[in-house]
Protein backbone atom coordinates (compact mmCIF):
# COMPACT_ATOMS: atom_id res chain seq x y z
CA UNK A 1 0.00 0.00 0.00
CA UNK A 2 1.39 3.39 -0.96
CA UNK A 3 2.14 5.71 1.90
CA UNK A 4 -0.43 8.50 1.68
CA UNK A 5 -1.00 10.84 4.62
CA UNK A 6 -4.47 10.76 6.09
CA UNK A 7 -6.72 13.64 5.15
CA UNK A 8 -5.03 14.38 1.84
CA UNK A 9 -7.21 14.28 -1.27
CA UNK A 10 -5.16 12.11 -3.60
CA UNK A 11 -7.19 12.94 -6.68
CA UNK A 12 -6.92 16.69 -6.17
CA UNK A 13 -3.16 16.47 -5.69
CA UNK A 14 -2.78 14.39 -8.82
CA UNK A 15 -4.70 17.02 -10.79
CA UNK A 16 -2.48 19.69 -9.27
CA UNK A 17 0.63 17.83 -10.41
CA UNK A 18 -0.98 17.38 -13.82
CA UNK A 19 -1.53 21.13 -14.17
CA UNK A 20 2.14 21.77 -13.39
CA UNK A 21 3.19 19.14 -15.90
CA UNK A 22 1.06 20.59 -18.68
CA UNK A 23 2.31 24.08 -18.08
CA UNK A 24 5.93 22.97 -18.41
CA UNK A 25 5.64 20.45 -21.23
CA UNK A 26 6.22 22.94 -24.02
CA UNK A 27 9.94 23.12 -23.30
CA UNK A 28 12.20 20.08 -22.91
CA UNK A 29 15.77 21.29 -22.32
CA UNK A 30 18.52 18.71 -22.02
CA UNK A 31 19.85 19.84 -18.66
CA UNK A 32 17.97 19.29 -15.41
CA UNK A 33 19.69 22.32 -13.92
CA UNK A 34 18.33 24.63 -16.57
CA UNK A 35 14.87 23.08 -16.47
CA UNK A 36 14.34 22.96 -12.71
CA UNK A 37 12.25 26.14 -12.75
CA UNK A 38 9.64 24.59 -15.07
CA UNK A 39 9.84 21.01 -13.83
CA UNK A 40 6.78 19.78 -11.91
CA UNK A 41 7.09 19.29 -8.15
CA UNK A 42 6.77 16.00 -6.28
CA UNK A 43 3.79 16.94 -4.09
CA UNK A 44 1.97 13.75 -2.99
CA UNK A 45 4.86 11.62 -4.26
CA UNK A 46 7.08 13.28 -1.65
CA UNK A 47 6.33 10.52 0.84
CA UNK A 48 7.24 7.65 -1.46
CA UNK A 49 10.35 9.58 -2.43
CA UNK A 50 11.27 10.01 1.23
CA UNK A 51 11.03 6.25 1.79
CA UNK A 52 13.29 5.69 -1.21
CA UNK A 53 15.79 8.18 0.19
CA UNK A 54 15.75 6.38 3.55
CA UNK A 55 16.62 3.12 1.81
CA UNK A 56 19.47 4.76 -0.10
CA UNK A 57 20.90 6.49 2.97
CA UNK A 58 20.68 3.26 5.00
CA UNK A 59 22.50 1.40 2.21
CA UNK A 60 25.14 4.12 2.00
CA UNK A 61 25.78 3.96 5.75
CA UNK A 62 25.92 0.16 5.76
CA UNK A 63 28.77 0.30 3.24
CA UNK A 64 31.08 2.52 5.30
CA UNK A 65 34.47 1.14 6.30
CA UNK A 66 33.35 0.74 9.92
CA UNK A 67 30.13 -1.08 9.01
CA UNK A 68 31.88 -3.41 6.56
CA UNK A 69 34.46 -4.20 9.23
CA UNK A 70 31.63 -4.91 11.70
CA UNK A 71 29.99 -7.20 9.14
CA UNK A 72 33.12 -9.25 8.52
CA UNK A 73 34.56 -9.34 12.03
CA UNK A 74 31.45 -9.04 14.17
CA UNK A 75 28.21 -10.23 12.60
CA UNK A 76 29.66 -13.00 10.43
CA UNK A 77 31.78 -14.35 13.28
CA UNK A 78 29.04 -14.23 15.90
CA UNK A 79 28.48 -17.65 17.54
CA UNK A 80 24.88 -17.95 16.34
CA UNK A 81 25.68 -17.26 12.68
CA UNK A 82 28.70 -19.59 12.76
CA UNK A 83 26.83 -22.39 14.55
CA UNK A 84 23.55 -22.29 12.63
CA UNK A 85 24.25 -20.64 9.29
CA UNK A 86 27.84 -20.92 8.08
CA UNK A 87 31.44 -20.10 8.88
CA UNK A 88 32.27 -19.66 5.18
CA UNK A 89 33.16 -16.00 4.78
CA UNK A 90 32.79 -16.00 0.99
CA UNK A 91 29.32 -17.54 1.19
CA UNK A 92 28.11 -15.10 3.86
CA UNK A 93 29.52 -12.11 2.01
CA UNK A 94 27.79 -13.23 -1.16
CA UNK A 95 24.48 -13.28 0.76
CA UNK A 96 25.12 -9.78 2.10
CA UNK A 97 26.08 -8.51 -1.36
CA UNK A 98 23.01 -9.99 -3.02
CA UNK A 99 20.66 -8.51 -0.43
CA UNK A 100 22.22 -5.06 -0.79
CA UNK A 101 21.99 -5.24 -4.58
CA UNK A 102 18.34 -6.24 -4.40
CA UNK A 103 17.61 -3.35 -2.04
CA UNK A 104 19.41 -1.02 -4.44
CA UNK A 105 17.39 -2.43 -7.36
CA UNK A 106 14.18 -1.55 -5.52
CA UNK A 107 15.37 2.00 -4.92
CA UNK A 108 16.57 2.34 -8.53
CA UNK A 109 13.15 1.19 -9.77
CA UNK A 110 11.51 4.05 -7.87
CA UNK A 111 14.09 6.56 -9.12
CA UNK A 112 13.51 5.31 -12.65
CA UNK A 113 9.75 5.71 -12.32
CA UNK A 114 10.10 9.22 -10.91
CA UNK A 115 12.54 9.98 -13.71
CA UNK A 116 9.77 9.45 -16.27
CA UNK A 117 8.14 12.62 -14.89
CA UNK A 118 11.28 14.71 -15.34
CA UNK A 119 11.74 17.36 -18.02
CA UNK A 120 15.38 16.41 -18.64
CA UNK A 121 15.43 13.63 -21.23
CA UNK A 122 18.56 12.16 -19.64
CA UNK A 123 16.80 11.76 -16.31
CA UNK A 124 13.91 10.27 -18.30
CA UNK A 125 16.27 7.50 -19.31
CA UNK A 126 17.69 6.62 -15.91
CA UNK A 127 16.48 3.04 -16.38
CA UNK A 128 18.95 2.74 -19.28
CA UNK A 129 21.76 4.25 -17.22
CA UNK A 130 21.12 1.84 -14.36
CA UNK A 131 20.95 -1.12 -16.71
CA UNK A 132 24.33 -0.07 -18.09
CA UNK A 133 25.75 0.19 -14.59
CA UNK A 134 24.70 -3.38 -13.87
CA UNK A 135 26.63 -4.42 -16.98
CA UNK A 136 29.74 -2.59 -15.74
CA UNK A 137 29.37 0.27 -18.23
CA UNK A 138 30.24 3.11 -15.91
CA UNK A 139 33.07 5.54 -15.27
CA UNK A 140 33.71 5.21 -11.55
CA UNK A 141 36.17 8.09 -11.30
CA UNK A 142 33.43 10.61 -10.52
CA UNK A 143 31.68 8.34 -8.01
CA UNK A 144 34.01 8.13 -5.02
CA UNK A 145 32.22 7.00 -1.87
CA UNK A 146 33.60 9.45 0.67
CA UNK A 147 34.04 12.62 -1.37
CA UNK A 148 32.78 15.88 0.07
CA UNK A 149 30.02 16.35 -2.50
CA UNK A 150 28.65 12.84 -1.89
CA UNK A 151 28.61 13.36 1.88
CA UNK A 152 26.76 16.66 1.35
CA UNK A 153 24.27 14.91 -0.91
CA UNK A 154 23.58 12.34 1.81
CA UNK A 155 23.16 15.13 4.38
CA UNK A 156 20.74 16.89 2.07
CA UNK A 157 18.69 13.74 1.63
CA UNK A 158 18.50 13.24 5.39
CA UNK A 159 17.25 16.83 5.80
CA UNK A 160 14.61 16.26 3.15
CA UNK A 161 13.51 13.05 4.86
CA UNK A 162 13.27 14.78 8.23
CA UNK A 163 11.20 17.72 6.95
CA UNK A 164 8.95 15.41 4.92
CA UNK A 165 8.38 13.26 8.00
CA UNK A 166 7.33 16.36 9.95
CA UNK A 167 5.02 17.31 7.07
CA UNK A 168 3.39 13.89 7.22
CA UNK A 169 2.87 14.19 10.97
CA UNK A 170 1.38 17.69 10.50
CA UNK A 171 -1.06 16.42 7.87
CA UNK A 172 -2.14 13.59 10.16
CA UNK A 173 -2.59 16.12 12.99
CA UNK A 174 -4.85 18.32 10.86
CA UNK A 175 -6.88 15.30 9.82
CA UNK A 176 -7.34 14.21 13.45
CA UNK A 177 -8.43 17.72 14.44
CA UNK A 178 -10.99 17.74 11.60
CA UNK A 179 -12.42 14.43 12.84
CA UNK A 180 -12.62 15.72 16.43
CA UNK A 181 -14.31 18.87 15.21
CA UNK A 182 -16.97 16.89 13.34
CA UNK A 183 -17.64 14.74 16.41
CA UNK A 184 -18.07 17.83 18.60
CA UNK A 185 -20.35 19.42 16.01
CA UNK A 186 -22.60 16.35 15.98
CA UNK A 187 -22.84 16.55 19.78
CA UNK A 188 -23.80 20.26 19.54
CA UNK A 189 -20.69 21.24 21.53
CA UNK A 190 -20.70 24.71 19.99
CA UNK A 191 -18.46 26.21 22.67
CA UNK A 192 -15.51 24.13 21.51
CA UNK A 193 -15.94 24.60 17.75
CA UNK A 194 -14.11 27.93 17.82
CA UNK A 195 -11.16 26.28 19.56
CA UNK A 196 -10.97 23.60 16.89
CA UNK A 197 -11.23 26.16 14.10
CA UNK A 198 -8.33 28.16 15.52
CA UNK A 199 -6.22 25.04 16.10
CA UNK A 200 -6.90 23.72 12.60
CA UNK A 201 -6.05 27.09 11.06
CA UNK A 202 -2.76 27.17 12.98
CA UNK A 203 -1.85 23.64 11.94
CA UNK A 204 -2.68 24.31 8.32
CA UNK A 205 -0.19 27.15 8.36
CA UNK A 206 2.41 24.70 9.68
CA UNK A 207 1.55 22.34 6.85
CA UNK A 208 2.11 25.09 4.30
CA UNK A 209 5.48 25.86 5.86
CA UNK A 210 6.63 22.24 5.84
CA UNK A 211 5.44 21.78 2.28
CA UNK A 212 7.76 24.59 1.23
CA UNK A 213 10.86 23.14 2.91
CA UNK A 214 10.21 19.45 2.34
CA UNK A 215 10.25 17.19 -0.70
CA UNK A 216 6.67 18.23 -1.45
CA UNK A 217 7.87 21.46 -3.07
CA UNK A 218 10.98 20.05 -4.80
CA UNK A 219 11.06 19.38 -8.53
CA UNK A 220 11.28 15.91 -10.03
CA UNK A 221 14.43 16.87 -11.94
CA UNK A 222 16.32 18.09 -8.90
CA UNK A 223 15.41 15.15 -6.65
CA UNK A 224 15.81 12.43 -9.26
CA UNK A 225 19.24 13.80 -10.15
CA UNK A 226 20.21 13.75 -6.46
CA UNK A 227 19.03 10.17 -5.93
CA UNK A 228 20.47 8.95 -9.24
CA UNK A 229 23.87 10.14 -8.09
CA UNK A 230 23.63 8.19 -4.83
CA UNK A 231 22.36 5.06 -6.61
CA UNK A 232 25.46 5.13 -8.79
CA UNK A 233 27.77 5.80 -5.84
CA UNK A 234 26.28 2.91 -3.87
CA UNK A 235 26.52 0.51 -6.80
CA UNK A 236 30.19 1.31 -7.33
CA UNK A 237 30.85 0.94 -3.61
CA UNK A 238 29.15 -2.49 -3.51
CA UNK A 239 31.27 -3.64 -6.44
CA UNK A 240 34.42 -2.24 -4.82
CA UNK A 241 34.08 -3.82 -1.38
CA UNK A 242 32.56 -7.15 -2.41
CA UNK A 243 34.45 -7.78 -5.66
CA UNK A 244 37.28 -9.77 -3.98
CA UNK A 245 34.68 -12.21 -2.62
CA UNK A 246 31.86 -12.22 -5.20
CA UNK A 247 33.02 -13.18 -8.68
CA UNK A 248 29.67 -12.45 -10.35
CA UNK A 249 29.97 -8.68 -9.84
CA UNK A 250 30.82 -6.59 -12.91
CA UNK A 251 34.37 -5.30 -13.14
CA UNK A 252 34.25 -1.58 -12.46
CA UNK A 253 36.97 0.25 -14.36
CA UNK A 254 38.53 3.57 -13.46
CA UNK A 255 40.67 3.94 -16.56
CA UNK A 256 38.83 3.09 -19.79
CA UNK A 257 36.86 6.01 -21.19
CA UNK A 258 34.95 3.93 -23.73
CA UNK A 259 31.85 3.69 -21.59
CA UNK A 260 28.62 5.55 -21.00
CA UNK A 261 29.72 8.23 -18.60
CA UNK A 262 27.69 9.26 -15.61
CA UNK A 263 28.61 12.79 -14.58
CA UNK A 264 27.25 14.74 -11.65
CA UNK A 265 27.63 18.32 -10.53
CA UNK A 266 26.37 18.79 -7.00
CA UNK A 267 28.00 22.03 -5.99
CA UNK A 268 25.77 23.22 -3.14
CA UNK A 269 26.63 26.85 -3.87
CA UNK A 270 25.25 26.61 -7.36
CA UNK A 271 21.68 27.97 -7.62
CA UNK A 272 21.11 25.54 -10.45
CA UNK A 273 21.29 22.60 -8.08
CA UNK A 274 22.26 19.07 -9.04
CA UNK A 275 22.71 18.05 -12.66
CA UNK A 276 22.74 14.57 -14.10
CA UNK A 277 24.55 13.61 -17.28
CA UNK A 278 24.45 10.43 -19.32
CA UNK A 279 26.97 11.20 -22.07
CA UNK A 280 27.35 8.61 -24.78
CA UNK A 281 31.03 8.43 -25.65
CA UNK A 282 30.80 5.37 -27.87
CA UNK A 283 28.23 4.51 -30.51
CA UNK A 284 25.78 2.15 -28.82
CA UNK A 285 22.57 3.29 -30.53
CA UNK A 286 21.47 -0.27 -31.34
CA UNK A 287 21.98 -1.34 -27.75
CA UNK A 288 19.99 1.63 -26.42
CA UNK A 289 17.19 0.95 -28.89
CA UNK A 290 16.79 -2.55 -27.50
CA UNK A 291 16.47 -1.39 -23.91
CA UNK A 292 14.90 2.03 -24.43
CA UNK A 293 11.59 0.90 -22.95
CA UNK A 294 13.08 -1.44 -20.38
CA UNK A 295 12.09 -0.64 -16.80
CA UNK A 296 14.28 -1.64 -13.90
CA UNK A 297 12.73 -4.88 -12.68
CA UNK A 298 12.87 -6.03 -9.09
CA UNK A 299 11.48 -8.92 -7.12
CA UNK A 300 11.06 -6.99 -3.85
CA UNK A 301 13.83 -8.92 -2.17
CA UNK A 302 12.16 -12.23 -3.03
CA UNK A 303 15.04 -13.69 -5.04
CA UNK A 304 17.33 -13.98 -2.02
CA UNK A 305 14.52 -15.09 0.27
CA UNK A 306 13.61 -17.87 -2.12
CA UNK A 307 17.21 -19.04 -2.53
CA UNK A 308 17.48 -20.69 0.91
CA UNK A 309 18.67 -24.34 0.56
CA UNK A 310 16.19 -27.13 1.29
CA UNK A 311 17.83 -28.04 4.61
CA UNK A 312 17.32 -24.56 6.10
CA UNK A 313 14.71 -23.07 8.41
CA UNK A 314 13.76 -20.50 5.77
CA UNK A 315 13.06 -23.13 3.12
CA UNK A 316 10.73 -24.86 5.60
CA UNK A 317 8.92 -21.56 6.23
CA UNK A 318 9.58 -21.75 9.96
CA UNK A 319 11.92 -18.82 10.63
CA UNK A 320 9.40 -16.50 12.31
CA UNK A 321 7.70 -19.32 14.21
CA UNK A 322 10.96 -20.65 15.61
CA UNK A 323 12.15 -17.14 16.44
CA UNK A 324 8.98 -16.60 18.47
CA UNK A 325 9.43 -19.89 20.35
CA UNK A 326 13.06 -19.08 21.18
CA UNK A 327 12.23 -15.55 22.36
CA UNK A 328 9.34 -16.77 24.52
CA UNK A 329 11.50 -19.49 26.07
CA UNK A 330 14.23 -16.92 26.76
CA UNK A 331 11.73 -14.62 28.46
CA UNK A 332 10.46 -17.41 30.73
CA UNK A 333 13.98 -18.58 31.49
CA UNK A 334 15.09 -15.19 32.80
CA UNK A 335 11.77 -14.33 34.46
CA UNK A 336 10.64 -15.27 37.93
CA UNK A 337 7.01 -15.23 36.84
CA UNK A 338 4.95 -18.37 36.50
CA UNK A 339 4.35 -19.93 33.10
CA UNK A 340 0.57 -20.11 32.84
CA UNK A 341 -1.21 -23.07 31.31
CA UNK A 342 -2.33 -20.90 28.39
CA UNK A 343 1.20 -19.69 27.69
CA UNK A 344 2.61 -23.19 27.97
CA UNK A 345 -0.04 -24.53 25.62
CA UNK A 346 0.50 -21.67 23.15
CA UNK A 347 4.24 -22.30 23.01
CA UNK A 348 3.75 -26.03 22.54
CA UNK A 349 1.18 -25.54 19.75
CA UNK A 350 3.64 -23.33 17.87
CA UNK A 351 5.86 -26.36 17.34
CA UNK A 352 5.42 -28.50 14.21
CA UNK A 353 4.42 -32.13 14.75
CA UNK A 354 7.93 -33.57 14.48
CA UNK A 355 9.20 -31.26 17.23
CA UNK A 356 6.24 -32.06 19.46
CA UNK A 357 7.03 -35.74 19.17
CA UNK A 358 10.75 -35.16 19.74
CA UNK A 359 10.04 -32.99 22.80
CA UNK A 360 7.63 -35.53 24.32
CA UNK A 361 10.15 -38.33 23.82
CA UNK A 362 12.97 -36.35 25.45
CA UNK A 363 10.84 -35.32 28.42
CA UNK A 364 9.53 -38.85 28.93
CA UNK A 365 13.10 -40.13 29.05
CA UNK A 366 14.09 -37.48 31.61
CA UNK A 367 11.06 -38.10 33.84
CA UNK A 368 11.79 -41.86 33.81
CA UNK A 369 15.37 -41.29 34.92
CA UNK A 370 14.21 -38.88 37.63
CA UNK A 371 11.78 -41.42 39.05
CA UNK A 372 14.67 -43.82 39.50
CA UNK A 373 17.10 -41.29 40.98
CA UNK A 374 14.83 -39.12 43.19
CA UNK A 375 17.92 -37.36 44.49
CA UNK A 376 20.13 -34.49 43.42
CA UNK A 377 17.31 -32.71 41.58
CA UNK A 378 18.40 -29.25 42.72
CA UNK A 379 21.87 -29.88 41.35
CA UNK A 380 20.36 -31.02 38.05
CA UNK A 381 18.33 -27.81 37.87
CA UNK A 382 21.48 -25.73 38.36
CA UNK A 383 23.21 -27.72 35.64
CA UNK A 384 20.36 -27.04 33.22
CA UNK A 385 20.49 -23.33 34.07
CA UNK A 386 24.16 -23.13 33.16
CA UNK A 387 23.61 -25.11 29.96
CA UNK A 388 20.66 -22.97 28.85
CA UNK A 389 22.52 -19.74 29.52
CA UNK A 390 25.24 -20.87 27.12
CA UNK A 391 22.70 -21.83 24.45
CA UNK A 392 20.73 -18.61 24.75
CA UNK A 393 23.92 -16.56 24.40
CA UNK A 394 24.30 -17.63 20.77
CA UNK A 395 20.74 -18.70 19.85
CA UNK A 396 18.72 -15.74 21.15
CA UNK A 397 20.52 -13.02 19.09
CA UNK A 398 19.71 -14.86 15.85
CA UNK A 399 16.05 -15.15 16.90
CA UNK A 400 15.86 -11.45 17.79
CA UNK A 401 17.51 -10.49 14.49
CA UNK A 402 14.93 -12.63 12.67
CA UNK A 403 12.10 -10.68 14.28
CA UNK A 404 13.83 -7.35 13.65
CA UNK A 405 14.44 -8.17 9.97
CA UNK A 406 10.73 -8.86 9.52
CA UNK A 407 9.64 -5.82 11.53
CA UNK A 408 11.89 -3.51 9.53
CA UNK A 409 10.16 -4.62 6.33
CA UNK A 410 6.66 -4.55 7.80
CA UNK A 411 7.22 -1.01 9.09
CA UNK A 412 8.93 0.19 5.92
CA UNK A 413 5.83 2.14 4.91
CA UNK A 414 6.12 4.33 8.04
CA UNK A 415 9.68 3.99 9.26
CA UNK A 416 11.98 6.85 8.25
CA UNK A 417 15.01 5.83 10.30
CA UNK A 418 17.95 5.69 7.89
CA UNK A 419 20.21 3.37 9.87
CA UNK A 420 21.86 0.16 8.65
CA UNK A 421 19.35 -2.66 8.78
CA UNK A 422 19.60 -6.31 9.81
CA UNK A 423 20.76 -8.59 7.00
CA UNK A 424 19.08 -11.87 6.16
CA UNK A 425 22.31 -13.78 6.88
CA UNK A 426 21.95 -12.76 10.55
CA UNK A 427 18.57 -14.46 10.86
CA UNK A 428 17.24 -18.00 11.11
CA UNK A 429 16.36 -17.94 7.42
CA UNK A 430 19.61 -19.59 6.32
CA UNK A 431 20.02 -21.64 9.52
CA UNK A 432 20.47 -25.40 9.33
CA UNK A 433 17.04 -26.88 10.11
CA UNK A 434 18.26 -29.91 12.06
CA UNK A 435 20.69 -27.96 14.25
CA UNK A 436 18.08 -25.30 14.95
CA UNK A 437 15.41 -27.80 15.92
CA UNK A 438 17.85 -29.69 18.15
CA UNK A 439 18.69 -26.46 19.97
CA UNK A 440 14.99 -25.56 20.39
CA UNK A 441 14.15 -28.98 21.85
CA UNK A 442 17.14 -28.69 24.17
CA UNK A 443 16.03 -25.35 25.62
CA UNK A 444 12.42 -26.50 26.04
CA UNK A 445 13.50 -29.70 27.78
CA UNK A 446 15.88 -27.71 29.97
CA UNK A 447 13.19 -25.16 30.83
CA UNK A 448 10.76 -27.92 31.75
CA UNK A 449 13.36 -29.63 33.93
CA UNK A 450 14.25 -26.41 35.74
CA UNK A 451 10.63 -25.72 36.57
CA UNK A 452 10.03 -29.29 37.71
CA UNK A 453 13.23 -29.77 39.72
CA UNK A 454 12.93 -26.45 41.51
CA UNK A 455 9.45 -27.49 42.63
CA UNK A 456 7.83 -24.27 41.52
CA UNK A 457 4.33 -25.27 42.55
CA UNK A 458 1.93 -25.50 39.62
CA UNK A 459 4.24 -23.88 37.13
CA UNK A 460 5.13 -27.12 35.41
CA UNK A 461 7.02 -27.62 32.20
CA UNK A 462 6.31 -26.95 28.55
CA UNK A 463 4.13 -29.99 27.99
Amino acid sequence: MAWRPAGVNKASNKSHVSRHTKSSSSSLPLSSSSSSSCSPTLQILAFETAKCMVRLVALYKSLSDDEFHRLRNGIMKSPGVVTLNSDDETYLLSLACEEMLENLDQAAAIVSRLGKKCIDVELNRFDIAYHNMKQGIIDARTLDFNTEHVVKAIDQMEKYVCSTSVLYASLVGVDEMEISKRKKWRRNSGSKIDYFNEEISSRRKQVLHFRKISLWNQTFDKIVALMAQIVAVIFVRICTVFEPFVSSLPCITTKNRNFNRLHYNSNPKSPKGVTFRLSSITKIDKFITKIRYMDVKTEKNQMLVQSAPENTVGAAGLALRYANVIIMAEAYFYSSKMITNDARGYMFEMLPMNLKQMLRGKLKSHWHKDAEAREGQQGVAEGWKAALEEIFEWLAPVAHDTMQWQQERNLEQRNLDAKPTVLLLQTLHFSDLERTETAIVEILVGLSCIYRYENRGKRGGIC
